[in-house]
């Protein structure tokens, strides 16, 4: 009989690929352009950001991208005040699920340019892009979250 792995050494590697495909694809390609593409499905009208090709709900392929403009709500979010391996950002910080408007789903992200005590669900906030030279096709195009002023 083998006996089961109880610990595992640390530090643990593992290299992995990610394949966006062709639905998350068009969102990626959007952020290098500064742009948030979202897709609707025409059965159900669930509205994905990022979109898969096809809606998770009725399996309709989704219609043509269109552009939201990134403001939204903090739907949920978590203080992080501890250092971890790897960490590249100095706690406290705040990581937010956002509500985009016009959306159904939710983008991950950092909020800053706020106390994180000051942080709350239902707080409008919009993305800060990344300037010209960083932008890519990947979520470091967004460098966080921010509140809209007077909002």
């Amino acid at each position: 009989m083998t006996e089961p792995v109880t610990t595992m050494p640390s530090p643990f590697r593992m290299d992995y690929t990610y394949v966006a495909g062709a639905g998350r694809s068009v969102f990626l390609r959007g952020l290098a352009e500064r742009r948030l593409l979202a897709r609707r499905c025409p059965v159900c009208e669930q509205v994905y950001l990022p979109s898969p090709e096809f809606c998770s709900r009725c399996l309709s392929r989704l219609a043509e991208p269109f552009e939201l403009d990134g403001r939204g709500v903090v739907s949920t979010f978590c203080v992080v005040n501890f250092p971890f391996p790897g960490q590249t950002i100095e706690p406290p910080y705040v990581v937010a699920h956002i509500q985009v408007h016009g959306a159904a789903t939710r983008l991950m992200h950092l909020v800053r340019e706020v106390p994180p005590d000051e942080v709350h669900i239902g707080m409008e906030v919009e993305p800060v892009w990344a300037p010209d030279d960083q932008l890519t096709t990947s979520m470091t195009s967004i460098l966080h979250f921010r509140p809209v002023p007077d909002a």
